[in-house]
C-alpha cells in the first residue's frame, strides 16, 4: 500500500471527522466526499498565500478552513464535545505546547467508539535527529504547567539542534554520517531572545519521539490516568519505505494497548537508538574492498543473500513452511542491513528492493 491506503487502513473514514492541520495535503479532502471539519493554523486564502510561492505545492488542495486555531484548546475552540468518529492529525503532535492536554481534547471531542489517528515523525530519520527523546515527566510537567506558548528553552533547542544530513531533512540511512547543523548559535540566541520578548506564537518540533518509545509514551500516559485513549493500532515502516521517517498510531477509549509489557517497550525504545550508528563506527568501518564501490558492496550483499537462499531453501525442502520462510525472512534482513549501511541514496537501494520483490512471488 502507498502512503494514504496504509493511513486509511488505519480507521473507518465513513463517519463524521476532524482532520487537523491539513494544511495544502489534507488526507480526507471535502471535494472527495469525505463528510470532515478541518482545524489549521490559517484560513484557506492565508494558506493560499502563505504557499502560493513555493513550486512544490498545488494551492488547488488547499480547502476551507472551519476552525482556525491560535494552538490553544481544541474543546473550546470548537465548543462541542462528543462530536466525531474519527480524528486525524498528520505531523501535528509534534508541534503542540501541550501534548497531554491534545491527546485529552481530542478524547473530549470524540465520540464513545471515536478514534484519534497520529502520523508522528520518528526523530532517528529527521531533521529532531540529535534531539533528545521527550519524557512522560516533562509532558506532565507542561501539562501542570498549562503554557499558551513553547517555553524560550524550547525555542532555543529546536533552532540549535534542528539538523539536515546531506543538505537533506528527511532520510532513510540509519547512521548520522552527513549530519551537520542548519542554524547557527546566533540565530538560535537571536531565536531565544525572540521568545522571551514577544507574545507571537513560535511555531516549533516540540516533541521528539521514536516509534516504541511514543507507544510507551501514550501507555505511561494511560496507566497515571491523564489520558483515556489506548493504543489499537500501530504501524512502523519497513526500512525499505519511503516514509522511514514517519509511523502510524490509532488510539482510542476501546483500545486493548500496547502488546509488550512496559518495561519491553522502553528497552524496544532503547535499541532503536542504538540502531542509528555514528561516523567512525560500524557505518564507516564496515570491511571493503580496495576501490570498492557502494554499488559493487549492495550487489555484494546481495548475492550472499542469493547463495543463502538457496542453500536454506535446499536444506529446508520438505520441512515446515513457517521454519523455511523464516530463514528466508534473515537473509533479506542481513542482505538489507548490509546495503543500507553503506548506501547513500534510495537510488542505490533499488536491486534490494527488487530481490525483496521477487522473493515474495
Amino acid at each position: 500500500m502507498d502512503r494514504r491506503e496504509l493511513l486509511l487502513s488505519m480507521f473507518d473514514a465513513s463517519g463524521f471527522g476532524l482532520e487537523v492541520g491539513p494544511s495544502y495535503s489534507p488526507l480526507l479532502p471535502k471535494r472527495l466526499g469525505y463528510n470532515v471539519e478541518t482545524v489549521d493554523h490559517a484560513d484557506a486564502e492565508k494558506l493560499r498565500q502563505k504557499y502560493k510561492s513555493d513550486g512544490n505545492v498545488d494551492a488547488s488542495n488547499i480547502e476551507e478552513v472551519d476552525y482556525v486555531s491560535d494552538g490553544g484548546s481544541l474543546v473550546e475552540l470548537i465548543g462541542q464535545t462528543g462530536r466525531y468518529d474519527y480524528i486525524f492529525a498528520s505531523h501535528v503532535i509534534e508541534h503542540v505546547t501541550d501534548v497531554v492536554r491534545f491527546l485529552s481534547d481530542c478524547e473530549r471531542l470524540l465520540k464513545p467508539d471515536g478514534v484519534l489517528v497520529l502520523a508522528v515523525p520518528d526523530k532517528r530519520f529527521c531533521f529532531d535527529v540529535l534531539r533528545p527523546i521527550s519524557t512522560v515527566g516533562s509532558a506532565i510537567q507542561t501539562y501542570l504547567e498549562n503554557p499558551k506558548r513553547h517555553a524560550p528553552g524550547m525555542v532555543f533547542d529546536h533552532v540549535s539542534l534542528v539538523s539536515r544530513k546531506n543538505g537533506n531533512i528527511v532520510w532513510l540511512e540509519p547512521n548520522l554520517d552527513g549530519i551537520d547543523f542548519i542554524h547557527s548559535m546566533s540565530e538560535a540566541k537571536a531565536a531565544l531572545e525572540q521568545a522571551r520578548t514577544q507574545s507571537d506564537y513560535i511555531d516549533i518540533h516540540r516533541w521528539q519521539f521514536t516509534p516504541e518509545y511514543f507507544r510507551y509514551f501514550v501507555h505511561v500516559l494511560a496507566e497515571t490516568g491523564f489520558i483515556g485513549l489506548r493504543e489499537s493500532r500501530f504501524h512502523k515502516n519497513d526500512a525499505i519505505h519511503l516514509h522511514l521517517h514517519e509511523f502510524y498510531i490509532t488510539l482510542s477509549r476501546t483500545g486493548s494497548g500496547p502488546d509488550k509489557p512496559t518495561l519491553d517497550l522502553l528497552k524496544a525504545a532503547h535499541k532503536e537508538l542504538r540502531d542509528i550508528t555514528v561516523a567512525g563506527h560500524a557505518s564507516s568501518q564496515m570491511p571493503r574492498n580496495a576501490g570498492q564501490t557502494d554499488v559493487e558492496t549492495i550487489l555484494e550483499a546481495l548475492r550472499e543473500a542469493q547463495w543463502q537462499l538457496k542453500v536454506e531453501r535446499d536444506n529446508t525442502a520438505g520441512r515446515d513452511d513457517e521454519l523455511a520462510a523464516l530463514r528466508n525472512e534473515l537473509a533479506i534482513t542481513q542482505a538489507h542491513k548490509a546495503a543500507v549501511l553503506n548506501s547513500s541514496s534510495w537510488r542505490l537501494t533499488a536491486p534490494l528492493r527488487r530481490l525483496k520483490d521477487a522473493m515474495s512471488r
